[in-house]
């Protein structure tokens, strides 16, 4: 039920092959160090007294819950990386099919070495997965910051954005749920000279990376999915980057072996720079669940619905 013949024809595909492997094709192993062995590179879901193996187990059981995941279904992860929220539906909730997506060539072939039952990863873009059938179930784990890159206009990145949900509104099953946890720009952030070297720290680790703003992501959604849920976790960001960089110390010469001195002092000042803006809340994190709308339509013309009122 693909919406349109080439969503993406003509606009952004999200991050370049090279941007993708610059940053995640380093050893498995420098990557476990501050991880933690679930190795989920994503922000996790704490309550008090957690430690980051439990939070991230609570951030995948609260992904199962939105995305009403039930034993047989098939899920698509777009940008999976280690696999590790598939790897638990598969396991713990019984899903039948899972399908990971990634740019990165190291990610999938440590993956493939796994031999997970029921999984199968793929190196390539969202803008080209084609499915057999309709998935019950999408999700993307902090994936939709890569989808945008720096100095693109505000009107390119929700073109980008919607054929991001054009696409995944023609691959989802009509009482599917799309669940997206990403990163986003929050209020107004001090320009000071420490807080500006942080970020271009930060472009360096992750190049080609741009945060949506929510107003942004719920633009480019409509018409296409409903949003049924929503909330902002930045603090437990700040957390989850807090517990990476304490990993990162207590093993740091053996991360010095693995990538080096110079690459490991900068994971160690781009984590430390997001516990501090995100516990200062100048970024958000967004945990958000949408619903496929029974009938796609156009984006709302706003001025006109605005004003029909006034007509009554």
């Amino acid at each position: 039920m693909a919406l349109l013949q080439n969503p993406v024809k003509g606009r952004y595909r999200g991050v370049s092959v090279e941007a993708a492997r610059k940053h995640y094709d380093l050893p498995d192993d420098f990557f476990r160090i501050w991880l933690g062995p679930s190795l989920a590179y994503s922000a996790a879901l704490w309550q008090p007294g957690d430690t980051l193996e439990q939070a991230q187990d609570r951030k995948m059981d609260y992904l199962a819950e939105q995305a009403r995941i039930e034993p047989g279904q098939r899920v698509l992860d777009v940008g999976c990386g280690y696999g590790t929220e598939v790897k638990r539906l598969l396991e713990k909730e019984g899903i039948s099919e899972a399908v990971g997506i990634t740019l990165s060539q190291t990610g999938a072939d440590w993956l493939a070495a796994r031999k997970i039952p029921g999984l199968e990863v793929r190196v390539e873009n969202w803008a080209d997965h084609r499915p057999v059938r309709p998935y019950d179930a999408i999700i993307s784990f902090e994936a939709f910051e890569h989808f945008a890159r720096p100095g693109m206009s505000q009107r390119r990145k929700i073109a980008g954005y919607r054929a991001f949900f054009e696409q995944c509104r023609s691959m989802i099953a009509p009482q599917g749920r799309l669940v997206v946890q990403t990163i986003t720009w929050g209020h107004r952030f001090p320009l000071e000279r420490r807080w500006l070297s942080d970020l271009s720290m930060a472009a360096k680790n992750y190049p080609e990376c741009n945060p949506a703003f929510l107003s942004e992501v719920v633009a480019a959604s409509d018409g296409l999915f409903d949003l049924v849920a929503a909330r902002n976790d930045f603090a437990d960001y700040s957390r989850t980057a807090a517990a990476w960089v304490r990993n990162l110390d207590a093993d740091w010469e053996h991360s010095v072996d693995l990538v080096g001195l110079k690459k490991t002092q900068d994971f160690k000042q781009t984590m430390t720079a997001a516990v501090r803006a995100f516990a200062s809340g100048w970024f958000y994190l967004h945990r958000l669940t949408f619903s496929p709308v029974e009938q796609p339509t156009k984006p709302a013309r706003h001025f006109l619905v605005n004003n029909v009122i006034g007509r009554f």
